[in-house]
């Protein structure tokens, strides 16, 4: 599996182990309330709850009490507070983060431990956590799916290699690790889609190994140094290798057709290039990329040539009637 936990295991725990770090946590409460799952993708800030509007507060969410919220508070007097946060707590509330390292009031503190709701302090500015952890809520939650093949960065674009197994897809993205490219997974790929965005990571196990037949696993950064390896890759096109054969006639000699793949319903190019003995399959994907983004760049070598060829004929023909 990879790094990025499936909804349905992502506790304030989990959470906490994960972004930890990166959010600087610092748990309140201990362990109180860290086996509750969160729920939701997003955050909320429960501004309009604390004043008693209730209507609308989503309580499945990651509370964030931001300066707004606490300086609120703390304008209140003691009864007033205890009301205000009492009001939250009718409901469920999974998880609260109080951020800028402003101490949390005495009572969210109390009525977090007493409802088993995680409670977390940092030391970062509201705004750019939940950023963060929007990001990494939009990871675990969205559509996903898993893919048999290699995922590699060439020249900022992400290459996805498909193809049965075997069939050399692994020798081919090697040969890209040499020429200076990156690796994001080998074997298995996992997808998900954001918005209108295909994103894939590697197998957390794996560690941007490689299984290469005859050698077993390598270690790619290792070998190749950091540089050569990364986490996480927008999916630009897929490049499908098929054994060779003479009597399929599938295989696009032109170019004009762009033919297309859907993963998780959404659209991507796909190329299908033929294996064949002594072909550089490695070359080849270089340069499916290359035209990849040519041609998201406006530009269609096909379509060129073609319009050349008919505009000589055209040229011929009228020279001819000229004659």
């Amino acid at each position: 599996m990879d790094s990025i936990p499936k909804p349905e295991d992502l506790t304030a725990a989990r959470l906490f182990e994960l972004l930890g770090e990166k959010l600087s946590l610092v748990a309140v409460n201990g362990i109180t309330g860290h086996d509750s799952l969160i729920e939701s993708p997003d955050v909320s800030r429960p501004s309009m709850a604390l004043t008693g509007f209730l209507n609308k507060f989503l309580h499945e969410r990651i509370q964030i009490f931001g300066e707004t919220e606490i300086t609120y508070l703390d304008s209140l007097s003691e009864s007033t507070r205890k009301s205000a946060i009492e009001n939250i707590f009718q409901f469920p509330i999974h998880c609260s983060i109080v951020t800028k390292n402003m101490p949390p009031p005495p009572m969210l503190v109390e009525l977090s431990r007493k409802n088993n709701s995680a409670l977390f302090r940092s030391k970062r500015d509201t705004t750019p956590l939940i950023h963060d952890l929007s990001d990494f809520l939009d990871l675990v939650f969205a559509p996903r799916t898993d893919v048999y093949g290699s995922l590699v960065e060439v020249f900022g674009a992400g290459l996805l290699c498909t193809g049965r197994s075997a069939i050399g897809k692994s020798e081919a993205v090697l040969g890209l690790l040499e020429r200076g490219h990156r690796l994001i997974a080998d074997d298995r790929v996992y997808v998900r889609r954001i918005g209108n965005t295909l994103f894939g990571t590697g197998d957390s196990r794996m560690a941007h190994h490689m299984e290469i037949r005859g050698l077993g696993f390598v270690d790619v950064s290792s070998f190749y140094g950091i540089r050569a390896i990364k986490d996480r890759q927008q999916i630009h096109l897929e490049v499908r290798l098929m054994e060779w054969s003479k009597n399929d006639h599938d295989f696009d000699r032109t170019g004009l057709v762009q033919k297309m793949n859907r993963i998780l319903d959404l659209p991507i190019p796909r190329t299908t290039i033929p294996v064949m003995p002594g072909r550089n399959l490695t070359l080849l994907l270089e340069v499916a990329v290359m035209n990849y983004l040519l041609r998201s760049k406006g530009r269609s070598v096909p379509e060129e040539i073609e319009k050349n060829q008919i505009e000589t004929i055209i040229r011929k023909e009228i020279e001819l009637k000229n004659r």
